[in-house]
């Protein structure tokens, strides 16, 4: 007789710890970060409770990978890369150091000339959003990936939504 196991959940090392993720749909902790962004987020193939999934969730995200082959894959996706922040725009953590070695991703939700303020996930805590103020420049970003206009649908408007 043959059994068929159905996987709902799988151990993914986060950091040097071990989370549970789940791989079933799941609703977001956080409303959207953009006016643009669908009810729902942008479809989302990544695991929820990782930082890809909750940048995927807010950005239109065509390419896959740990967050540390983000850039490369997006650019051979023929996607514009930067060195510079904007809002709205992914960044792409170096692996290692403060950020696992499958690297973090985040993105860009405000900018001065000093700094600049990201919405991540699992950085306080898996599946947890938060909100950071980062120095710039900033040694540990490896890059960011610009909002594309044509992927808000209020290009003149890229406030984020109040929390």
């Amino acid at each position: 007789m043959l059994a068929l196991v159905v996987l709902l959940s799988a151990c993914v090392v986060v950091g040097s710890s071990t989370a549970a993720v789940a791989l079933e749909p799941r609703a977001a902790p956080a409303a959207p970060l953009f006016a643009w962004v669908p009810a729902g987020g942008f479809p989302d193939r990544f695991p929820f409770g990782q930082c890809t999934w909750w940048v995927a969730f807010n950005r239109r995200v065509t390419w896959g990978g740990n967050a540390a082959d983000w850039l490369v894959n997006a650019a051979a996706q023929g996607v514009a890369i930067s060195a510079t922040p904007s809002v709205g725009a992914i960044v792409a953590y170096r692996p290692g150091g403060l950020y696992s070695d499958l690297g973090h991703v985040a993105v860009v939700v405000a900018r001065t000339s000093a700094t600049y303020t990201v919405s991540e996930m699992n950085a306080v805590g898996w599946g947890r959003v938060s909100l950071r103020t980062v120095a710039w420049p900033d040694s540990a970003a490896e890059g960011f990936i610009p909002l594309d206009r044509s992927e808000s649908v209020q290009p003149p408007s890229l406030r984020p939504r109040s929390h």
